[in-house]
């Protein structure tokens, strides 16, 4: 109890140390008041757009503000923080002292003489970051359920990372703009796995069955991403026979000779020619590529009076 209690103050002491240079913010004083020169004149200079919290370091920094002051209100937890501050090097002492206390339990007196207790108690001081980490550390061994979860999120950001690259290949543009494309695939892995490092370690620290549900909706979501970004990225970047079944054959011609199952079809050079099986005029549309996203439109003036005649809408 004496280690969790050394523990819970050397916390309190790092808290205060990270968390009072927030209380403060930028100000704009107020010139025809007595006040003016005071922390309670004039108003809170107007924070930036995405960081509505004064006392960011961003709007410490960048807001437009002639004076510097204490947030109002927050006189209080200021000092409550600055007196745990005051207090971190006798508290990472105590810390040390704690852990001796436990050693001495566990292996006995004899085994720790008075030079070895001061020596001990005292190495703490100046690590108090050390021993109380910004960041959450990773557990030293992970378990099957969070290796399971870290494994599904690394799915998840590799097949977010491929979204660029199917696009591309629908578009069919990789081989022309290949390190742009590549730079976003790397870029979205990178940023996935930046988010990982400092998601996971707290993550890891939940109960198995939180960790669980998490893998459980990573692997759902990279299932679906998985499933659905070619679907997606085909239907803006369609070929010409994709294109002339979604513009017209399901549309306007469903119920004419030029119904998708009654033609033949085949592109020559830029132009998707279709030949009814009735016999009836041929169809030329156009630009007829792989991955286009302009719509069809009629190439010569028989075309153009068949879809007149069946209501189809001409661009």
């Amino acid at each position: 109890m004496d280690v969790i209690e050394a523990i819970r103050d050397l916390q309190a002491s790092r808290h205060g140390h990270r968390t009072r240079p927030r209380l403060y913010e930028r100000y704009i004083p107020d010139r025809s008041s007595r006040l003016s020169h005071g922390l309670s004149g004039g108003r809170t200079a107007p924070t930036l757009p995405g960081f509505p919290d004064p006392g960011h370091w961003v709007n410490q920094n960048f807001a437009r503000g002639d004076g510097w002051r204490i947030q109002p209100g927050r006189e209080g937890t200021l000092c409550t923080l600055e007196d745990n501050e005051r207090a971190v090097h006798a508290r990472v002492e105590a810390f040390g002292s704690a852990v001796l206390r436990l050693l001495e339990h566990h292996h006995g007196p004899a085994a720790l003489g008075r030079a070895v207790r001061l020596k001990g108690a005292a190495r703490w001081i100046g690590w108090e970051q050390q021993a109380v980490p910004r960041l959450t550390p990773w557990p030293q061994r992970l378990t099957a359920v969070q290796g399971g979860t870290l494994t599904v999120l690394g799915w998840l950001v590799l097949v977010i990372a491929a979204i660029p690259l199917t696009v591309a290949m629908k578009a069919r543009v990789l081989t022309d703009h290949p390190k742009p494309i590549l730079l976003s695939a790397f870029a979205l892995a990178g940023l996935g796995a930046f988010g990982v490092h400092r998601a996971g370690p707290r993550l890891m620290r939940l109960p198995g069955r939180s960790i669980a549900l998490t893998g459980a909706a990573a692997g759902v979501a990279a299932y679906l991403v998985m499933q659905v970004q070619g679907p997606v990225a085909g239907h803006f970047f369609a070929g010409p026979f994709e294109r002339y079944e979604r513009e017209f054959s399901d549309g306007c011609l469903a119920a004419s000779p030029y119904r998708h199952d009654a033609i033949q079809s085949e592109v020559e050079g830029r132009t998707l020619v279709v030949r009814p099986s009735s016999g009836d005029t041929t169809l030329r549309l156009g630009p007829a590529e792989d991955g286009g996203t302009h719509p069809l439109r009629a190439q010569d003036r028989d075309t153009r009076e068949v879809l007149e005649r069946y209501g189809c809408q001409l661009s």
